[in-house]
């Protein structure tokens, strides 16, 4: 089936094929106007929206661009989608569109929404705190009824019961059906997947037009009363009147059944699923704690591990962290009674109370081999942190009593609801939408289904499922409702809490591979439940690998990769040196900023383009060859000119170019975040104002010459804030550690079809019991393997593969490095060194690299190959170890493989 989404991308293909970026390259208007950098799916999306946008045919769909545009934006819970639909907003502001409509199946993302893009002073707020187009700041004004002509966005929330309802009836401020077909509108769908529902089941249904949508009333009556005949019926093509209406609509969930993707084949502009999502590292990962603990030990279990967190962030200073967990009842009934139960637990709360954890070991489920249930080994580290730190349970239980009063535990029930259905009131949304801030005390909440949808949290951790036996509603073929909403619950908590930690990346997982690291815990979502026999957890999993929350890691395996024997009883091994640097402060670092820029006074010479011939004249005598130029005379220099004078037109169409790039320090956000500015054009009159350009030629400067000249401008103004932004370098020392201190065991999760301990058994100079590694690893092995030959003519041969134990730091900038293999050579006759006769000793640093990927590390190359520069062949590491050296060879590429070993020859 040909669909939209294949045809926008074969065409984004052939794009970047022909050079051609400029063609889905995302205006400056909107980067430079959204309170964050978009990350790559997100940029994807917007890109894809584009070109959707700026082609005038599409063959598959000859006449889709003859329509009201109608698109949908499939992105995984978390991926940012809303962040997305204010980019549209912004494109479609520019556009000349004032009228946004945003609806919903539910009143609490209703409410959460507003706060994203009406309430510039929430923290969720995803627009600049001032949107500005040139000079001109364009206000957003959250409105009941739209104006005919608005100064700036008029955004109007709605439910689409409630919007069905008001556009109705005619009401002293309120938007009705007639005003709104007389406007252009773009309308954004959240949650989309309700308003497919009876496509999902290809059913046909009667409908009473002139009847209000209720609480009562049939998902089915709502999809085609609300959606297909209001939205898009009266709305977006408007009753068949000619229509320049805009509908887009978002979802996580499509359906995937024949009817609905049918219907969508024309529509879907991006697809990013939670697989993908969960494979970039930016969610938690989920930890299934399932035992035959009572409800009261479950709490403390639970309550055990958000202290450890919170002790684990004050020990690696990681600044406002506060860890939130979640209840689940049964029925509201259930809810307050637990909620009762809780605040007395916590009002009587003992050090004896912790006294079960000593008696664990029967009481919880684990399976070794899988990474989703391993509540027994984080139970044991949290036992040996208290140990390690002096910590006992009584500081456990002070800690609860503290943080566990009225103020920061919530019910998501109002007290005054009489409904049968959870009603919360407007303080406690507030509460709910904003978690995460520094001054928002709640720490527990109880909930039933409140918070199964549009509930946007990073820093909740625990789910404690509070009531036991098997979910009713299902049977052995078919999995329950109430799992499946236990299964979207889980789809808010496995957002990923950001936090900063050496030189590791703030929005990602950061310890797949040190699954025993503390901080490992601020990376995981537990979810308790009571399970006598596994079925619950099995159905659970079921349905979070059905939805891509669980990838499938039966196809992974705990390995443990250790140093033979033969190595830890070689004395001369386990004291074999291994060379590292630090990571230090860069000394040369200037702290330039705005007043460093004004005071700088730069001048920037720039060569006027003129007409020029070169000619080469050959000195047979010499054999010097000197180049001699016949130009226009260019002795003379045309007056400088500041950049205050500089035409305004031209100096901002630099800093457009310069802030294509993401991330550019040119974006109008990252300028105020750095230098503090406030107008577009405070960097041309007020901090560069008196740099000049000293123009060099004998004519005039053209406008291309003087756009090339204000790049060169920027260019030098971002070099020196640069050396701001380079706070570390690493050392040019190298310090020694004997290889059996550092090279302690390590455990980690591997894919099965990469284990092979048979190759470390085979090759008695492989150094690690175990091997899991990619082809190009593999490559490498046997490459040395068939010259070990020559090498162990001249030397005793050992390979290390680096288990993410050993790093470098890039004498640069400081960046962190791990080389994959370190090979130890030991020559076999002593030399002359220092004045004795010793043997040399090489350590040579060798990364393996697929073709596809080893441009995007080209700068690990760079260092490698520096270290080689600096100390190398004949150059000692250190004054008093004269007899070690410390080599980085070229990428291993396994298509390269004879250039490779050659440069191996070279420094050896």
């Amino acid at each position: 089936m040909k669909t939209l989404l294949s045809e926008v991308e074969n065409r984004k293909t052939v794009y970047i094929d022909d050079g051609d970026n400029e063609k889905f390259a995302i205006p400056e208007f909107i980067s430079q106007n959204l309170k964050y950098p978009l990350f790559e799916w997100q940029q994807s999306a917007v890109q894809n929206f584009l070109i959707f946008e700026r082609i005038n045919k599409i063959s598959a769909f000859p006449e889709l661009k003859n329509q009201p545009t109608h698109l949908l934006f499939q992105m995984a819970t978390g991926a940012g989608k809303t962040l997305v639909m204010a980019a549209l907003m912004l494109y479609y502001y520019q556009k000349g569109y004032r009228h946004f409509l945003f609806f919903v199946n539910q009143n609490n993302i209703v409410d959460k929404t507003e706060s994203n893009f009406a309430d510039s002073t929430h923290a969720k707020y995803l627009f600049q705190p001032k949107i500005m187009q040139g000079e001109t700041v364009i206000p957003v004004k959250k409105v009941e009824r739209f104006s005919q002509n608005p100064q700036g966005i008029e955004i109007k929330f709605s439910s689409i019961q409630k919007l069905y309802n008001d556009v109705r009836i005619e009401k002293e401020n309120q938007t009705t059906l007639n005003d709104l077909q007389k406007l252009n509108i773009v309308m954004l769908a959240d949650e989309a997947h309700h308003l497919n529902s009876q496509t999902k089941k290809g059913q046909q249904i009667e409908i009473n037009l002139t009847a209000e949508i209720t609480g009562k009333t049939k998902e089915s009556e709502i999809e085609a009363k609300g959606w297909e005949y209001m939205v898009l019926n009266q709305l977006l093509h408007k009753n068949g009147k000619a229509s320049q209406n805009v509908l887009l609509e978002f979802t996580a969930t499509l359906p995937e059944n024949a009817e609905v993707q049918a219907k969508y084949a024309d529509k879907i502009i991006t697809q990013f699923d939670l697989k993908a999502f969960i494979l970039k590292k930016h969610t938690k990962e989920i930890n299934l704690i399932s035992s035959t603990l009572n409800k009261k030990e479950r709490i403390l279990h639970a309550l055990l591990f958000a202290w450890y967190r919170h002790q684990v962030a004050l020990k690696y200073d990681i600044a406002n962290f506060k860890p939130v967990m979640l209840f689940r009842s049964k029925d509201i009934a259930s809810s307050w009674q637990d909620y009762a139960f809780f605040m007395q637990l916590v009002k009587d709360c003992s050090a004896q109370d912790f006294d079960f954890l000593n008696h664990l070991q029967g009481s919880l489920t684990q399976h070794n081999d899988d990474i989703y249930v391993q509540g027994k080994t984080r139970t044991e580290q949290a036992l040996q942190f208290m140990q390690r730190e002096n910590l006992s349970s009584w500081h456990i239980a002070e800690w609860v009593k503290n943080n566990y009063q009225d103020r920061n535990v919530i019910i998501t029930n109002s007290k005054t609801n009489t409904k049968k259905s959870e009603q919360t009131d407007a303080d406690t949304e507030r509460l709910l939408n904003n978690l995460e801030a520094a001054n928002n005390p709640v720490r527990a909440i109880f909930t039933v289904d409140r918070l199964t949808e549009g509930w946007d949290v990073l820093n909740l951790f625990d789910i404690v499922r509070l009531y036991e036996g098997q979910n009713s509603g299902g049977s052995t073929k078919k999995t329950p409702e109430t799992t499946i909403k236990e299964k979207q619950l889980i789809g808010r908590g496995v957002r990923y809490y950001p936090f900063e930690f050496a030189d590791k990346p703030k929005y990602q997982r950061k310890f797949d591979n040190e699954l025993n690291h503390d901080l490992r815990i601020l990376e995981e979502l537990f979810y308790y439940t009571f399970d006598e026999k596994s079925r619950y957890i099995s159905e659970l999993k079921v349905e979070l690998r059905k939805s891509g929350f669980l990838t499938e890691n039966e196809n992974k395996v705990l390995a443990t990769f250790a140093l033979k024997s033969a190595v830890k009883n070689s004395q001369v091994l386990q004291n074999w040196l291994i060379w590292g640097n630090r990571k230090i402060p860069n000394p040369n670092a200037k702290q330039h900023n705005v007043e460093s820029l004004q005071q700088a006074n730069e001048m920037i010479s720039y060569q006027i383009r003129s007409q020029q011939i070169t000619e080469t004249h050959l000195d047979w005598q010499t054999e010097q060859d000197q180049d001699l130029r016949i130009n226009e005379q260019m002795a003379s220099y045309v007056p400088s000119q500041f950049i205050a004078n500089m035409e305004k037109h031209i100096f901002d169409k630099a800093l457009h170019i310069k802030g294509k790039a993401v991330n550019s320090l040119f974006h109008f956000c990252n300028l105020q975040q750095k230098l503090g500015l406030t107008r577009r054009n405070q960097l041309q009159q007020d901090v560069l104002a008196n740099w000049k350009i000293l123009w060099q030629g004998n004519k005039a400067p053209q406008a291309d010459d003087k756009l090339q000249a204000c790049l060169k401008v920027l260019d030098r103004m971002e070099t020196l804030l640069a050396q701001t932004d380079t706070p570390f370098i690493g050392s040019q020392t190298f310090n020694p550690k004997s290889l059996g201190d550092i090279f302690t065991p390590k455990q980690k999760y591997v894919e099965k079809n990469a284990l092979n301990p048979q190759l470390a058994e085979q090759y008695d100079w492989f150094m690690l019991d175990n091997f899991a590694g990619t082809s190009s690893e593999q490559a490498l092995i046997e490459l040395i393997e068939q010259n070990m030959a020559n090498l162990t003519a001249q030397f005793d041969v050992h390979l290390l593969r680096n288990e993410e134990i050993y790093k470098i730091y890039d004498f640069k900038n400081g960046q962190g490095f791990q080389p994959d293999f370190l090979l130890l050579l030991k020559s076999k006759q002593k030399q002359p060194i220092d004045g004795r006769e010793q043997h040399l000793c090489y350590q040579i640093l060798i990364e393996p690299k697929g073709e596809h990927i080893k441009d995007n590390d080209q700068w690990k190359q760079d260092f490698l190959l520096s270290i080689t520069e600096k100390y190398g062949k004949a150059k000692p590491i250190n004054g008093d170890f004269a007899n070690y050296r410390v080599i980085g060879l070229p990428f291993f590429v396994q298509a390269e493989q004879e250039n490779f070993y050659q440069a191996l020859n070279e420094v050896i």
